[in-house]
């Protein structure tokens, strides 16, 4: 035990030696002692998101993700200039969206102003709701790097909000009350701001009640930036027409759905998907159709609604007028129907498919395509 704690005294003080020669000679050379706890120096200092603790910058700005002030990144008290140059060259190795995205861009404003209408799609006058005048909400065009500034002016009796369905956002901007925000009340005002950090097509709408199928409901268009490198020439180029389809109910949107919750075959046969009492009386098959109704089955079309019409871009049709035989156009087309899939086909051949959910597709040709429904949307933009 004797000559374990002389060998070891012996370790210590060689050891305590040659730090002190190592620092002697660093102070010789004229580099810098750095000492984390007493902060580190500009070029030292990493910034990070408090929500995305994964995003690392080397200097200030905004969080690519979320938007939010990127903050300086607490440094632990034992960490070494050894391990600060690792965490620098890992900073570098992360993928960050460019700079130009963070800082550049400019304000892009739009006044939405949310007032009750009647309509008559249905052949009934029956109460709908029109922004700025209008069936669907207006378009909102942006491109990636610009901020979004978009005041809602509620003109109604009845609170509201707005939600961007696909689009990455601060939380707070999420537009869901009594979750990200307090409703937009009654002849109040309410400004959504947010970076522009994607691009695609996707649509926005109310998240209060069933507003929703009453009209709230529009296209949301975000351009690729100049310069971008996946811009693809002879598409991302070609005039651009947003379509959103949807569908009309004069029914109470609140009684629909009370309705789907009882299961039974009213919207069947409003739509002649199954039999009457009535078809069944004139068949004889009264008594099959009663000893029917009193099994525990449920109606075999439960989760359809029969819907009085259906609409593209707020009418049952549309004229493009400004196009020619011949021409190339990129429709952007988004799903705001409550619980309608939608086929699509071109009478005029194939359909190229060029994009789906906001994200860029190797393109593809189709005899159709189907846009969903149920929150699980597929945007489609393609040219033919």
């Amino acid at each position: 035990m004797r000559y374990n704690l002389i060998l070891l005294l012996m370790l210590v003080t060689i050891n305590s030696s040659a730090q002190s020669t190592h620092s002697s000679h660093e102070q010789k050379m004229g580099n810098p002692q750095i000492n984390v706890n007493e902060g580190e120096t500009e070029q030292q200092k990493a910034y990070t998101c408090p929500m995305h603790p994964e995003i690392l910058s080397d200097k200030p700005g905004n969080c690519p993700k979320c938007g939010m002030k990127l903050v300086p990144k607490k440094m632990e008290g034992n960490e070494s200039h050894g391990e600060m140059n690792m965490n620098k060259q890992a900073q570098e190795n992360v993928p960050m969206l460019p700079e130009k995205i963070i800082g550049g861009g400019k304000v892009v404003k739009y006044h939405l102003y949310v007032k009750d209408t009647i309509v008559t799609y249905g052949g009934k006058s029956k109460r709908a709701i029109a922004v700025n005048g209008q069936i669907p909400m207006p378009t909102l065009t942006f491109t990636e790097g610009d901020t979004a500034e978009i005041m809602v002016h509620n003109l109604m009796d009845e609170a509201t909000s707005l939600h961007w369905h696909g689009v990455m956002l601060p939380n707070k901007e999420d537009g869901v009350p009594w979750l990200t925000q307090k409703p937009i009340e009654p002849n109040s005002t309410y400004t959504y701001r947010f970076p522009i950090i994607q691009h695609g097509t996707h649509w926005y709408h109310s998240h209060s009640g069933m507003q929703e199928q009453i009209g709230m409901y529009g296209s949301f268009i975000m351009n690729k930036r100049e310069g971008d490198p996946t811009f693809r020439k002879g598409i991302d180029d070609l005039p651009t027409v947003p379509l959103i389809l949807s569908e009309w109910t004069n029914l109470n949107p609140d009684n629909v759905h009370r309705m789907l919750h009882n299961a039974n075959d009213w919207f069947a046969i409003k739509k002649g998907t199954t039999q009457s009492y009535l078809e069944a009386i004139k068949e004889g098959h009264f008594k099959t159709k009663v000893t029917n109704e009193w099994k525990r089955m449920l109606a075999m079309d439960v989760s359809d609604v029969y819907y009085d019409k259906f609409l593209i871009n707020g009418a049952d049709g549309q004229q493009l007028s400004q196009f020619k035989a011949g021409d190339k156009v990129r429709l952007r087309i988004a799903n705001g129907g409550a619980s309608s899939y939608f086929w699509i086909n071109y009478a005029g051949g194939k359909i190229t498919v060029v994009a789906s959910d906001g994200n860029d597709v190797e393109p593809v040709e189709v005899d159709r395509l189907i846009v969903g429904g149920f929150g699980n949307l597929r945007y489609h933009r393609y040219h033919s």
